[in-house]
């Protein structure tokens, strides 16, 4: 998925042209590979990757893009915001079609189904032995 994201800071960068749809293309293309190619049971551990790619992939595409930005700290951080927000609804996609895709590998299989139960063998009840009554004692 880092790869996917990858590629698309990289076209981003050689369009020239701020972060927005083209990663956010590349981003949603990679979420829906990585999360076809991953292990079933370590799906789950996509889920939260796409937010995380694009915002590192936006702020050094927006770095490259607009190198007026990193003259003073509060530039890059506004930079760096508004970056990472160009890309909400795709962060939002992707994530969300991470978890669908979780639910639906996650999914239980259906259980087969059961026999219907048999009764318990029949025993015979235990017979105890009766002993007679004991005589009364004298004291």
């Amino acid at each position: 998925m880092l790869t996917g994201t990858a590629a698309g800071g990289a076209a981003t960068v050689l369009t020239h042209r701020p972060p927005g749809a083209m990663l956010g293309i590349f981003l949603i293309a990679a979420t829906i590979a990585g999360a076809c190619t991953v292990r079933p049971d370590a799906v789950r551990l996509i889920i939260p990757v796409p937010a995380l790619a694009y915002t590192g992939a936006a702020v050094i595409a927006g770095l490259i893009h607009d190198r007026a930005t990193g003259a003073s700290p509060s530039a890059l951080a506004l930079g760096a915001v508004q970056w990472a927000a160009s890309g909400f609804l795709p962060m939002t996609a992707a994530t969300v079609l991470a978890i669908a895709i979780t639910a639906a590998r996650r999914r239980p299989a259906p259980w087969p189904p059961t026999p219907p139960k048999r009764p318990p063998p029949s025993r015979p009840p235990l017979l105890r032995p009766h002993s007679p009554a004991a005589p009364p004692r004298d004291s």
